[in-house]
């Protein structure tokens, strides 16, 4: 823990010498013509805000139903408002002498108020670029798994950048003093910086603060914030990180020692089921099966798991589908009871929404299988696909513990589900920017959002248009955009959705899919219509392809979660 204390109050420094720091810097350079005591009131408000705001976010959205984007504006209101303090000073006496507001204004004897007020309003305007330690209490935030030592963590990292912000106020400060003359002006600069921060609030309020740091990024030499950050990258801070998201990195949970398995908790939903808990099924074996509806690796085991529900239902085995959601729209009840009902599940399935159960058992992984004998002791897990019929083995061998031989044969499977060669799963949103290319090319603005500062070129993507990435999606800002992709599968898949009916129009090597080739969702005339939040079905051929490439055109409004392949 103290490593990542002191790593991320580096990490905090460093961040100050990234171009992540320029939008905000004329904001944080108008302490320098404020009361004695403005630098550190920006300093606390800064730190504090920062962290708080940081691993807090998620409680505020689902504890009182906030909306994140609102603290942006009431945040740019405050701005503005403490520009105008600064750009007609006397407005700011007569408020005062009004409802008796403490001086806030930059000619305030003190002016710890005034900064405090700034620094409280940047911790929840600035969104850094994160490092690993960093963007790990923020994954921990979006889990609802951000802790105590999460907090401080994210304190320190905030108080490296605080103290290189105060001592570069500091030091504008002793440069103004010494400049003579510079007393006789001092009313104008007041306005100056009036006028600069009410420009930036406008800015935040607008989203135009974005093309700010599109300009900041690509004039930025490649590879300084890779340069800035990569002392995190050593395998100690790893490590430390590692620890910090997970206690146990095997788990917590000992399978050879007699560990009873946590139990099920706060399942928002039941579906094919009452509710149900492990204490009531003891003489029962239980499988748990952790599973998200779009997830294409939990959709292959399907088949399998529905093939044991039948098997075994009757000999003792109960299988329960703990469907804890990758994306936001799967934690929706509808979307989820829709796709039960496609997928044909007849077994009980719990809606873990908030991730109890998921925490419970220290998962990782979608999908997840944990084996439950009859007393309720976990004897046996898997990760991901494959190991049927290991899986299956060690179902009749918990049931024979009950005194039950299953007289069905065990299904001998050829499991094809992955081949060494095929395309990496590839997440769209920034909380997860797996297999991305030319990653420089993103950038983060103030609202926790990021664009795309340039078309992405490699060799594996080609991204082009207005698009705007978000926590978990990329989303078409305008009619038109392109993407391609180059894979190598035999299957290629696609979540996405949008809130109205979208064609996106889709081609192979440049041309129209053949029937041979179209995936279950794209029509004849090579298009496929998004609407429904759900996994699509792109290309499903018999012989696996080196060097595909598809080519998209988004209509505005579609959002994108992840590309994932099959072969």
């Amino acid at each position: 823990m103290l490593l990542l204390l002191i790593m991320g109050f580096l990490a905090g420094v460093a961040t100050v010498l990234s171009p992540c720091i320029l939008p905000i810097l004329p904001i944080m350079l108008s302490g320098a013509v404020g009361g004695r005591s403005r630098p550190y009131g920006i300093l606390v408000g800064f730190v504090f805000s920062f962290a708080l705001f940081t691993v807090f976010a998620t409680w505020l959205v689902k504890s009182i139903g906030l909306d994140i984007n609102l603290l942006r504006y009431i945040s740019a209101a405050v701005l503005a408002l403490l520009g105008i303090t600064l750009l007609l000073p006397e407005l700011q006496n007569k408020i005062n002498s009004l409802i008796k507001l403490p001086q806030v204004s930059s000619q305030s004897k003190k002016g710890f108020i005034g900064g405090l007020l700034i620094g409280a309003t940047l911790g929840l305007v600035w969104a850094p670029c994160a490092g690993p330690i960093l963007a790990a209490v923020i994954t921990l935030a979006a889990t609802a798994k951000a802790s105590w030592d999460s907090f401080l963590v994210v304190l320190s990292y905030a108080f490296g950048t605080g103290i290189i912000m105060l001592i570069i106020i500091l030091a504008s400060r002793q440069l103004i003093e010494k400049i003579k003359g510079i007393y006789q002006h001092l009313d104008k600069i007041h306005r100056v910086f009036g006028v600069l921060i009410m420009l930036a609030a406008l800015g935040i309020a607008t989203g135009y603060d974005r093309k700010i740091q599109t300009y900041i990024v690509e004039a930025t030499p490649a590879g300084w914030t890779s340069f800035l950050q990569s002392f995190e990258g050593n395998n100690k801070v790893l490590e430390a990180i590692d620890k910090l998201t997970s206690r146990d990195t095997t788990m917590g949970l000992n399978i050879k020692e007699k560990t009873l398995a946590p139990e099920l908790t706060d399942i928002t939903a039941w579906l094919n089921s009452e509710e149900l808990q492990l204490a009531d099924l003891r003489g029962k074996v239980v499988l748990l099966d952790f599973w998200t509806y779009a997830c294409i690796n939990c959709i292959r085991t399907l088949p399998h798991l529905k093939e044991w529900h039948e098997k075994y239902k009757d000999d003792g085995l109960v299988i329960i589908g703990v469907h804890s959601p990758e994306f936001a729209f799967e934690k929706d009840l509808n979307n989820v009871k829709q796709a039960v009902s496609e997928y044909g599940l007849e077994y009980p399935v719990a809606l873990d929404n908030d991730f109890a159960t998921w925490q419970a058992y220290n998962n990782r992984y979608w999908p997840a299988k944990y084996f439950i004998d009859r007393d309720g002791y976990l004897r046996n897990y898997h990760f991901g696909e494959g190991g049927y019929e290991e899986s299956e083995q060690i179902i009749q061998e918990l049931l024979a513990e009950t005194g039950i031989k299953p007289s069905e044969e065990i299904t001998k499977i050829e499991d094809g589900s992955f081949d060494p060669r095929q395309s990496p799963e590839t997440y769209l949103g920034y909380w997860r920017l797996d297999n991305f290319k030319n990653e420089r090319d993103i950038v983060k603005d103030q609202a926790h959002n990021y664009q795309l500062a340039a078309d992405l070129n490699s060799n594996e993507w080609t991204i082009g248009g207005n698009w705007q990435m978000e926590y978990q999606t990329l989303k078409s800002v305008d009619d038109s955009v392109k993407l391609k992709l180059k894979f190598r599968a035999r299957n290629v898949f696609l979540v996405m959705g949008s809130n109205q009916k979208a064609k996106v129009v889709v081609s192979l090597d440049g041309r129209e899919l053949k029937e041979n080739e179209r995936g279950g969702d794209v029509a004849p005339d090579s298009t496929l219509e998004v609407s429904e939040y759900r996994l699509y079905r792109l290309v499903e051929v018999d012989d696996f392809v080196e060097d595909g490439v598809l080519e998209f055109t988004f209509p505005a409004g579609v959002e994108l979660y992840a590309f994932t392949f099959g072969s």
